[in-house]
C-alpha cells in the first residue's frame, strides 16, 4: 500500500534537489545560457501536450468514455463547436493521464482526495460518497433520514409486490446489502461525526416490523463474521469473496423457510486463501489503482460452473455495459427456480447462489409490478429475490395501482 508520508517526503526532496541544481548551474555559468535554456524548456512544455494529443475513445486510467471530436455544422445559427472542442481537448491533450495520476499522488500524500466522490478513510480504506448515488456520507452521519411519506412509499411498493406474488404462490424476499461504512465504521475519518440517531436502513427495518414482507438485513451476520477476516475490499465499494460467502448463507437460510430441502454451505475464513487485489473501483476513481494494492481472501475451491445464457430483451446494451446484462443460469435439477433482481454486489454473490438453484434469471433493474411480470415468463420462478444496496434506499419507489 502507498505510504503518503514517505511519498511526500520523497517528492519534496526530489523537487528541492532539482531547484538547488538549477540554481547552482545558474551561478556557475553564463546567465544568458541559463535564461535561454529556461525559455526553451517552457516552450517545449507548451507544445509537447499538443504534439501528443490523441483520439482514444476511453481512458484506461479514469475508466470512462472520453469526449468525441465534434462535428462542425455550418447550417446552424449558433454552433456548439467551441464548447464541444474544448471538452474534446480537455480529455485528449498529451500527457493528460500522467498529469492526472501525478495530481492524485500529491493529493494522497497530503491526505486529500483528488475526487470529491471518494473519501479517504483510516489505514488506507476508501469510501464511495457520491451524493448522486444516495449520498452515503450523510446517511452515515444520520443526517439525511427518510420522511414518514418516504417510508410509507417503501412499505406500499414492497407489500404490493409481496401480495401479488403470494396470490401466485410465489415467496418474495427483499434483501438489503449494507454499505461498507456500516460494517467498518471504525475506518471512517474521526472528524466525521454522527449527528442523528438512525440510518435510513435502521428506519426502514423499524418501519417494516409489522409487515408480512420478509426483509433481510445482512448487517448482523457480516458484523459478526468480520472478526474472522476482511469482508470488503479497502479499495472497492463491494464485498470480497468471503463477504459474499457470508451473505449467500443468510440469503439461502431465508429461502429455507419456503424450501427446507435447500441446505446452505457455511464457509469460514479457513476456506479462503489471500491473493493480491489491485483493481478496486474506488481506487480507479483516484487514478491510482496500479499503486493501491491489498491482500484479500479468495475461495480455495472452484464452485460449480453453470450453463449461462444472455437475455437480449432488456434496455441495456450488452456491448456497452456487459455486467448489467440480464442472464439465465442453469445448475441443478430438482431444485427451486428463482428470479433475482440484483445490483453490482451480485457479481461476487452470483456464483454462490446459482449452485443451489435449478434455473435462475438475474436482472439488473429495480422492479415494479410490470417488470416483475415481464421477467417471470422466462422461468416461472418458485421464489423472487430483490436486492438493494443500502445507499440506494434514498431512491424512493413510486407505488402504482395494482
Amino acid at each position: 500500500m502507498i505510504k503518503p508520508k514517505k511519498l511526500w517526503r520523497t517528492l519534496r526532496h526530489s523537487f528541492l534537489g532539482l531547484i538547488k541544481k538549477l540554481m547552482k548551474q545558474k551561478n556557475n555559468s553564463n546567465p544568458r545560457i541559463f535564461n535561454n535554456l529556461l525559455i526553451v524548456t517552457f516552450i517545449i512544455c507548451l507544445f509537447v501536450p499538443l504534439l501528443l494529443t490523441h483520439n482514444r475513445n476511453e481512458s484506461t486510467i479514469e475508466k470512462r468514455k472520453l469526449a468525441p471530436f465534434p462535428e462542425l455544422k455550418w447550417e446552424q445559427k449558433t454552433t456548439t463547436f467551441p464548447s464541444q472542442f474544448e471538452a474534446f481537448f480537455d480529455d485528449h491533450f498529451g500527457l493528460r493521464d500522467q498529469l492526472v495520476q501525478l495530481y492524485a499522488l500529491y493529493s494522497m500524500a497530503l491526505r486529500s482526495s483528488s475526487n470529491p466522490e471518494v473519501l479517504l478513510g483510516l489505514d488506507d480504506w476508501l469510501f464511495y460518497i457520491n451524493p448522486k448515488e444516495g449520498d452515503s456520507l450523510e446517511d452515515y452521519r444520520r443526517n439525511d433520514p427518510l420522511t414518514k411519506e418516504q417510508l410509507s412509499s417503501w412499505k406500499n411498493i414492497l407489500e404490493t409486490k409481496y401480495r401479488w406474488l403470494k396470490q401466485q404462490g410465489i415467496p418474495y424476499v427483499f434483501v438489503i446489502v449494507p454499505d461498507k461504512y456500516s460494517i467498518y465504521p471504525e475506518y471512517m475519518p474521526k472528524h466525521i461525526r454522527q449527528v442523528g440517531k438512525q440510518t435510513r436502513l435502521d428506519q426502514l427495518m423499524d418501519y417494516m416490523k409489522d409487515s408480512e414482507v420478509p426483509v433481510l438485513d445482512l448487517r448482523p451476520a457480516l458484523l459478526q463474521a468480520k472478526q474472522q477476516g476482511q469482508l470488503f475490499y479497502k479499495t472497492d465499494t463491494h464485498w470480497n469473496d468471503f463477504g459474499a460467502a457470508i451473505a449467500q448463507y443468510e440469503i439461502i437460510r431465508s429461502m429455507q423457510k419456503f424450501y427446507p430441502n435447500i441446505d446452505p454451505v457455511s464457509y469460514s475464513i479457513q476456506d479462503f486463501v489471500l491473493k493480491e487485489y489491485k483493481s478496486g473501483d474506488i481506487a480507479n476513481m483516484l487514478n491510482i489503482s496500479y499503486i493501491l494494492k491489498e491482500m484479500v481472501p479468495e475461495l480455495r475451491e472452484t464452485l460449480p460452473i453453470c450453463n449461462k445464457q444472455t437475455l437480449n430483451e432488456t434496455h441495456i446494451d450488452p456491448k456497452k455495459d456487459p455486467q448489467k446484462t440480464a442472464f439465465i443460469t442453469e445448475c441443478r435439477t430438482n431444485a427451486p427456480k428463482a428470479l433475482i433482481f440484483r445490483d453490482s454486489f451480485f457479481i461476487n454473490l452470483q456464483p454462490y447462489m446459482s449452485q443451489y438453484l435449478a434455473k435462475t434469471v438475474y436482472v439488473w433493474e429495480w422492479p415494479d409490478l410490470e417488470l416483475l411480470k415481464k421477467y417471470m415468463q422466462y422461468n416461472q420462478p418458485d421464489i423472487v429475490i430483490e436486492a438493494r444496496v443500502e445507499r440506494h434506499l434514498k431512491f424512493i419507489p413510486i407505488p402504482k395501482p395494482e
